[in-house]
């Protein structure tokens, strides 16, 4: 089973930590994990790029999410506008869902 991570990046430097540490914990679990800190950084010029960055990172996140099963919620994910429309897709289409405060094994 495909599991896509989702949780803040762009506010967060310390992000890629927490995107390793889930990613290692939902290997163990058994599953095939998708992490959106893998995309490719890009440049962009002009004075809207981090717009123009953010659109990419988006674009590019959602097709890895397309691709998936499930999604993982990390924490503060509440307060990341991707990761908000991430769990809005996940919830429109039916996806589970797993959030890493309700994770039982985790606590």
């Amino acid at each position: 089973m495909k599991i896509y991570i989702s949780g803040p990046i762009s506010h967060d430097p310390y992000h890629e930590d927490a995107f390793t540490k889930a990613e290692e914990y939902l290997r163990h679990l058994g599953y095939e994990v998708i992490n959106p800190v893998d995309i490719p950084d890009r440049d962009f010029d002009g004075p809207d790029r981090d717009v123009q960055k953010w659109h990419y990172f988006m674009r590019e996140s959602i097709k890895l999410l397309m691709g998936c099963d499930q999604i993982y919620m990390l924490e503060g994910w509440e307060d990341s506008r991707g990761a908000r429309l991430e769990q809005k897709i996940a919830l429109q289409l039916a996806m589970p869902r797993m959030y890493e405060t309700e994770d039982i094994h985790r606590v």
